[in-house]
């Protein structure tokens, strides 16, 4: 489904990514972990089009996708979050999401969109159907500001979901969250894929979040892959204990 190879991005002498590749099927959940300034969010920016790779080509249901603009990933069907919420603070929980249905239209469309009740009252269905899905039908006129931020995570996972995507970024989708928002969260990425068909790609410090629900975990670190495998083998992987718990834990596990 999304092939990135060899990608390279670096930033006033840092290298963030460094020969990068990964592959990602149709129908996974997929970890991309790692320490803080390990590449993650870059690599994030260089699919969505916020990042331009010096070198490397990103593939995504067989046609190229490198370097093409955010508005442009949107219309093949690629949505994201971001670690920091990104709301319309004073705009309604239903208008928030509503910006989601709009990206994946052209100019022509959106005039015409404006003239038409029916393409309108379609949009507003699916995006209250997200809501919904997500639990929180009840705030669609509400507004975000001053609302709790668990509720704000899952109004911009709305938005995201309301592009109709195949394939979904999400970029620390329980930071900030308390232990039951994370086992919820966790449920909720499940039936992403499960009961919507996405296939999931989750950017994550939280373990207890990305380890029951994933297929794969990728470990970065430098801007390099340091491994891959199911979540129980990179668990016990002597190089990622010594990359997230220091070299004498990760020897001792060895003993």
């Amino acid at each position: 489904m999304l092939s990135a190879q060899n990608l390279y991005v670096h930033f006033d002498g840092l290298v963030a990514l460094n020969d990068f590749s990964l592959t990602i099927e149709k129908g996974e959940v997929v970890a991309l972990i790692g320490p803080n300034g390990s590449g993650k969010t870059t690599f994030f920016n260089t699919i969505s089009g916020f990042v331009s790779p010096e070198r490397g080509q990103i593939v995504y249901n067989g046609a190229k996708i490198t370097n093409i603009p955010p508005h442009k990933v949107a219309e093949f069907g690629i949505a994201r979050t971001f670690q920091n919420l990104e709301l319309f603070p004073y705009l309604t929980v239903l208008e928030n999401v509503l910006v989601g249905t709009h990206c994946r239209v052209s100019m022509r469309q959106a005039l015409w969109n404006i003239v038409s009740r029916e393409e309108r009252q379609r949009q507003e269905f699916l995006a209250l159907e997200m809501l919904d899905f997500l639990g929180i039908s009840g705030f669609e006129k509400s507004r975000p500001a001053g609302m709790p931020y668990g509720i704000q995570k899952l109004v911009e996972l709305a938005r995201a979901l309301a592009v109709q995507p195949r394939l979904l970024l999400l970029d620390e989708p329980a930071a900030g969250m308390n232990e039951q928002e994370t086992i919820e969260m966790s449920r909720i990425i499940r039936e992403i894929r499960n009961n919507l068909g996405i296939t999931v790609l989750v950017v994550e410090h939280d373990m207890s979040l990305v380890m029951p629900i994933c297929d794969r975990v990728i470990v970065l670190n430098s801007g390099e892959k340091l491994a891959e495998g199911k979540p129980e083998e990179i668990k016990t992987n002597p190089a990622v204990l010594e990359v997230f718990l220091g070299k004498s834990y990760a020897e001792g596990n060895r003993a």
